[in-house]
């Protein structure tokens, strides 16, 4: 969106993680960092945590403690491409990677890799990686 304007000045919005930046907060210049910040805050939602918009989010923190089957990677990507597809339109999947961690019964994590683009982008491919812990933390990678 900042060459809809012309000018490479202008933020389009608020980037994830907070951090200090020109202003109170680090902003997003460029269209495809908003992107990666709107793919972040979905998946990081849960639904029914948003007021108004109940179905806005993701199921994905219900899932660490979903037995550790390989049912369990083929429904956190069908849920995704789902989710994606409804709230963000404007992204080009190209591939979800779901790797489940089965070397500790008792630790075990999902780290699920989107790849993608901006619908009719020429840009490359970009991957943002979610690191879900058994104790319920989320690392992000790939921002």
């Amino acid at each position: 969106m900042a060459e809809m304007f012309g000018r490479d000045d202008i933020a389009i919005g608020i980037a994830l993680p907070f951090g200090s930046g020109r202003s109170n907060f680090k902003l997003n210049y460029t269209t495809l960092d908003q992107a990666k910040t709107d793919l972040i805050s979905l998946l990081l939602t849960h639904k029914g945590e948003r007021y108004m918009q109940p179905d806005f989010g993701t199921n994905l923190r219900r899932h660490i403690f979903s037995p550790n089957t390989e049912k369990l990677a083929s429904t956190v990507k069908n849920e995704l491409i789902r989710d994606i597809r409804k709230w963000l339109p404007f992204l080009d999947i190209e591939d979800i990677n779901v790797t489940r961690s089965v070397t500790n019964i008792d630790n075990y994590t999902i780290d699920v890799s989107i790849t993608f683009r901006l619908v009719g982008g020429k840009d490359a491919f970009t991957e943002v990686t979610f690191v879900f812990n058994p104790d319920g933390g989320v690392a992000v990678q790939g921002i």
